[in-house]
């Protein structure tokens, strides 16, 4: 199904895909993240980035292993560390990881609930949750479909 919506995904005008993640790269930071209190990368989550190493598609970022610098836009996007640096002295992110956002809301995983989340950037609030990143991904896909093709 993952690769299902990143080939609709694709088609979109904007839409970035970068090359599939190495699963070194994946080892790497999944330990310094949880070295850092941070939760694993879940293995849906792994699965995805093996297809793209980060996804930017109609203003929703997905991070991936490595930052990518790119040049048009005089941009890195960041990946999971970078993203993440900035929330370790918040006890609120203790095993959950930042894997993206959308526009003024964090998309997390939180590993003791195995859930993920779209949360207010602000108060933290769960906006809305999902058991399955596949699941997730549906959430962005139905959205981005006209009415008559859901």
């Amino acid at each position: 199904m993952i690769s299902r919506y990143l080939n609709y995904f694709r088609q979109a005008t904007g839409c970035v895909f970068f090359e599939p993640a190495v699963e070194s790269n994946l080892s790497k930071i999944n330990h310094e993240l949880t070295t850092r209190n941070f939760a694993p990368i879940p293995e849906e989550y792994r699965n995805f980035l093996k297809l793209t190493d980060g996804l930017i598609f109609n203003g929703i970022e997905f991070y991936g292993s490595i930052p990518h610098y790119r040049e048009l836009k005089e941009y890195t996007f960041p990946n999971l560390i970078t993203a993440n640096e900035y929330y370790l002295s918040y006890d609120y992110f203790i095993r959950k990881l930042v894997i993206g956002r959308i526009s003024e809301n964090l998309l997390l995983y939180n590993e003791n609930e195995k859930v993920y989340t779209i949360a207010d950037r602000i108060n933290l609030r769960p906006i809305l949750e999902c058991e399955s990143f596949v699941a997730f991904l549906k959430i962005f896909y139905d959205h981005a479909l006209p009415p008559n093709e859901r």
